[in-house]
């Protein structure tokens, strides 16, 4: 079902399992076929780690040689990883591959057709949205997905939003260690951390709204005809 906007632009819904596939990992392979060499291993307990800024090249590797061993799910770079368990929260662990990695059973993966929906726009969606029931109803899940132009634009704005959260404590702990550096200027300095600190409050905040008003439509319908993106760009 097609929602028009205007004459040159229209939505288009989908359930999810039109625009993406959707797959569970098996078993989980025991350490002797573990290597140093390969694609990355992601169980639960790995994924929790990564996210936000964890380091994949530290995770276990399976060499594909030892395929014909066990059963294990493979899924190329621009997967959507999540656990199966605690979608419904607030604080669900959502992961985006930058490789192909294998999968353990305690997770899914989502390979979005990018022909229709970019990773990108499909990795914030499922940040945003509460999955109120079972993994296995993922594939229920309706979308409002607009033209690939207008989810690229989106995703510009939403990755570099993300991007500053990610690298907030990271940045907070740089600022508050300027101090022993400036002894005459310490209590200045201080008041630009707290500061500095509200402004990645607002950040969030900002990531949020965006979130809900991209999702629930009401951003596309803003920026029809208009150079919304132009102007509305983080540096």
């Amino acid at each position: 079902m097609y929602v028009r906007l205007e004459d040159s632009s229209m939505v288009k819904c989908y359930r999810l399992d039109e625009v993406a596939i959707i797959e569970t990992g098996e078993i989980v392979p025991k350490k002797k076929y573990f290597s140093k060499r390969g694609s990355p291993f992601i169980s639960a307990k790995y994924l929790k780690q990564l996210i936000p800024n964890g380091k994949i090249a530290e995770l276990p590797k399976i060499d594909r040689t030892y395929e014909k061993y066990f059963k294990c799910t493979t899924v190329p770079a621009k997967t959507i990883i999540l656990t199966k368990t605690n979608l419904n929260a607030t604080n669900k662990q959502v992961y985006q591959c930058e490789e192909e990695v294998w999968i353990a059973k305690d997770l899914v993966a989502i390979i979005p057709d990018e022909s229709i929906i970019l990773s990108d726009y499909l990795y914030h969606f499922l940040n945003w949205y509460r999955v109120n029931k079972e993994w296995y109803h993922l594939q229920h899940i309706s979308l409002k997905i607009p033209t690939i132009e207008i989810q690229y634009s989106m995703v510009q704005i939403l990755n570099k939003v993300q991007h500053l959260i990610n690298n907030k404590d990271f940045l907070l702990t740089q600022i508050d260690g300027l101090p022993q550096y400036f002894h005459h200027f310490s209590v200045p300095i201080e008041g630009h951390a707290k500061n500095v600190c509200h402004g990645f409050n607002q950040v969030q905040h900002l990531y949020n709204l965006l979130l809900y008003r991209i999702f629930k439509g009401e951003l596309v319908k803003d920026i029809q005809g208009t150079d919304f993106f132009k102007t509305f760009s983080i540096q």
